[in-house]
């Protein structure tokens, strides 16, 4: 009489480190998809650069980093108004040129690309979170 070894199924028996594997592939998977949905659920929603469109008077909130500036643009009494534009150079290619004549200057955003080139020179806003 011969005799079928099972395969798989119900009856495989597993070792502990395949166990143990299997348990931390599933607690990766669940990590990645915990991660996803706190970053969709509390991550960035506007992330679209407006700095382009600036010109003097407009304020702004850099909602990139001080090395890649991502400028929103907002009311100038919104609290999170952190800037006020000076000044915009839409030929500039070198803040220190186009910034340097603008008085009350602190910081500038220069950005280079193929539509063109452009200086923003700004100040800290004053008018932020007034009504």
């Amino acid at each position: 009489m011969s005799h079928i070894q099972p395969h798989g199924g119900m009856n495989a028996s597993y070792t502990p480190e395949q166990i143990r594997r299997n348990r931390l592939i599933l607690l990766g998977v669940l990590l990645v998809i915990a991660g996803l949905v706190a970053f969709v659920t509390l991550g960035p929603h506007d992330t679209k650069d407006q700095s382009a469109t600036l010109k003097a008077g407009d304020c702004f909130q850099n909602i990139g980093t001080d090395k890649a500036a991502k400028a929103k643009k907002l009311d100038c009494t919104d609290p999170h108004a952190d800037y006020k534009v000076l000044k915009m150079d839409k030929n500039g290619v070198v803040d220190t040129f186009s910034c340097s004549d603008v008085p009350g200057t602190t910081g500038s955003l220069t950005q280079m690309g193929p539509g063109g080139s452009f200086v923003v020179c700004f100040k800290g806003n004053d008018e932020k979170g007034k009504k």
